[in-house]
C-alpha cells in the first residue's frame, strides 16, 4: 500500500499517516488547508457564482461532436432522444446507431432516422462485434448502471475509440458538504437526494483513472469542467472539476 505524501496540514498531527492507512487512503490530493483555500477563494469571488453554477446542459455534446470525424460510425450508449446522434449524422455524416432503455426516447430516435435498439444496455453490448464502430459513446451513465466495469470493457472491446464523461464525486463542495453536514450532498452537478438518486456507483476522476490503470487503457485526450467553464484536464482537477470527459482506447 503507497503512504500518504504529507501536506502542511497533516505534519501538525502526529500519527496522522498510520492512520489515514487504515483508512485506506492510499494517496492525498489534497489537505484540510487546501479546502479551507478553496472555501475562501468561493467567498471572495462571490458564494452564488463560485458554488452555484450550474453545468452548461450536455455540454459534453460539443466536445464530442469536435472530435468525431467525418463519416465515422458511432454507437452512443444510452443515446436518449438521439439528440447528439442527429448531429454527428447531418455535421459529419457519421453512420449512427444508439441503444436507450426508455421506450418513449428510443421510439423518438426512430422517428427521426435514427436506428435504436430498445433495451437494457448492459445486456444488449454482446450483440456487437469487436472493433464494429470507429467510436462508441457513453454520456451521464457510467455511474448508474450496476456493473460500470464490466459495461467499459465491452465498450472497449466494441469501439476502437471510446467517449466516457462521469460526474466527479470528490468535487471540493461535495467533500464539505458531506463532511460538515453529514449527509449525502446536493450539488448543481448532482441534485438528487439519497432516495431518488439514479446514481449507484459514485466514482471520481482518480477512481476512473485508477481503472484506466488497472485495464491499461490509453488516454487521449481529457476535460474537465471547473466553475462552469470547459478546461484540458489536470491532476488538481479531482478536486476542482464537477464532471470530466476522457476519450480512451484499448
Amino acid at each position: 500500500m503507497k503512504k500518504a505524501p504529507k501536506s502542511s496540514d497533516t505534519q501538525l498531527i502526529p500519527g496522522i499517516e498510520q492512520f489515514l492507512e487504515l483508512l485506506d487512503v492510499r494517496t492525498c490530493d489534497s489537505d484540510f488547508g487546501t479546502l479551507r483555500d478553496m472555501v475562501a477563494k468561493a467567498l471572495k469571488n462571490g458564494m452564488q457564482s463560485a458554488l452555484e453554477t450550474p453545468p452548461p446542459p450536455r455540454w459534453q455534446d460539443k466536445v464530442i461532436e469536435s472530435i468525431i470525424p467525418a463519416r465515422a460510425s458511432v454507437l452512443d450508449v444510452g443515446c436518449g432522444e438521439g439528440d447528439l446522434l442527429v448531429r454527428l449524422s447531418d455535421s459529419r455524416q457519421a453512420r449512427v446507431q444508439g441503444i436507450e432503455f426508455n421506450q418513449e426516447m428510443a421510439m423518438r430516435c426512430i422517428e427521426r432516422g435514427i436506428p435504436t435498439y430498445h433495451g437494457d444496455l448492459e445486456k444488449s453490448l454482446d450483440n456487437f462485434q469487436d472493433d464494429s464502430y470507429d467510436y462508441v459513446i457513453l454520456e451521464e451513465t457510467l455511474q448508474t448502471l450496476k456493473h460500470p466495469i464490466d459495461v467499459l470493457r465491452e465498450l472497449m472491446r466494441i469501439g476502437r475509440k471510446v467517449v466516457v464523461s462521469i460526474p466527479n464525486f470528490a468535487h471540493w463542495r461535495v467533500r464539505l458538504a458531506f463532511s460538515l453536514g453529514g449527509r449525502m450532498p446536493k450539488t448543481e452537478s448532482l441534485p438528487y437526494t439519497w432516495y431518488n438518486t439514479p446514481n449507484i456507483h459514485l466514482c471520481s476522476i482518480n477512481d476512473f483513472l485508477d481503472w484506466i490503470q488497472t485495464d491499461k487503457v490509453t488516454i487521449l485526450k481529457a476535460w474537465s469542467l471547473v466553475a462552469g467553464k470547459l478546461e484540458e484536464y489536470q491532476n488538481e482537477h479531482n478536486l476542482s472539476a464537477e464532471q470530466a470527459l476522457f476519450l480512451v482506447q484499448k
